[in-house]
């Protein structure tokens, strides 16, 4: 009896020889991985590690849009990340000083001194007829987002360097908020000085479509990313094997799609969408705007 089994297990060894090695195929939560150890991407990972190790929680329209009562003041630490994104990396990346630079120009246009007109009145009620400080700049941005913020310029697009930017943010909104001095003048009347001014990024976290369409998010593989529409596999959800090369295999590209995250997000019950504000960087002008109205 014993030699019959030795003489199974010698056979079973024997196919095991001649089979391809077995390899594990690229998975869906392998993506920060590669982008931290391949593509030197530490923010757009530390983002999708955190979605990924969430639990499962699909953001509503209101808090992404951050009408009441979901301001972002209102957020909790699960629905909001303060501390990954910060305005010296962005400034790294010329899209972003650029956006600075065009938002720093166009703050004071009808729309922003509109914006702000609204913001001094609201803060103004009650007040005396002495001047008064309006905005403070060493609050957080969701602070700033409630109460001195002006305009804002979308920045990011799908045809940008697919870098860590790119990774962490995509598409988001460079918003600036304003400090200065407000004298009261005659019955009805206003005169504020801005000397400083606060940028700061704003985004949603999230892997929700707004159509039928599921936005494409690359062809991954352990290698890294491509853009270049290729032949590719839907990027598998759950482990899967596969015989053969592990070089060739590990280098498959595997298209990925919001549709994707979803889909680990129904299987696995993790996968918590969340806001993303930076911090704040601060810009004193050195001939600070007189506005009156």
């Amino acid at each position: 009896m014993g030699g019959i089994v030795s003489g199974a297990e010698q056979l079973s060894a024997q196919l095991e020889k001649r089979l391809p090695p077995k390899v594990q195929r690229f998975r869906l939560d392998d993506i920060p991985n590669v982008m931290r150890a391949r593509l030197g991407w530490p923010v757009a990972a530390t983002l999708m590690d955190r979605w990924f190790r969430a639990p499962a929680h699909v953001m509503s329209d209101a808090v992404k849009s951050g009408r009441a009562p979901h301001q972002l003041t209102q957020l909790n630490p699960a629905q909001l990340d303060e501390t990954t994104v910060k305005m010296t990396w962005a400034l790294s990346h010329a899209r972003v000083q650029a956006a600075v630079a065009k938002l720093q120009t166009k703050w004071s246009s009808p729309a922003g001194v509109a914006q702000l007109q609204r913001r001094v009145s609201e803060q103004g009620v009650g007040r005396s007829t002495q001047c008064w400080q309006f905005g403070n700049l060493a609050h957080s941005a969701k602070i700033l987002d409630k109460t001195s913020q002006v305009n804002f310029e979308s920045i990011g697009n799908l045809s940008d360097p697919m870098d860590d930017f790119y990774g962490a943010m995509g598409e988001a909104t460079l918003k600036v908020a304003v400090s200065g001095v407000v004298t009261p003048k005659s019955p009805g009347k206003t005169a504020i000085v801005i000397d400083e001014l606060g940028f700061y990024l704003r985004d949603s976290y999230d892997f929700n479509d707004d159509s039928f369409l599921s936005q494409p998010l690359g062809f991954w593989s352990f290698n890294g990313v491509e853009r270049r529409p290729q032949l590719a596999l839907d990027v598998p959800t759950t482990t899967q094997w596969a015989y053969g090369d592990p070089s060739e295999l590990r280098s498959q590209n595997y298209l990925v799609q919001n549709k994707h995250f979803r889909q680990w997000r129904k299987t696995q019950g993790y996968g918590g969408d969340f806001m993303v504000l930076s911090d704040v960087h601060r810009v004193r002008l050195a001939t600070p705007v007189r506005l009156e109205w």
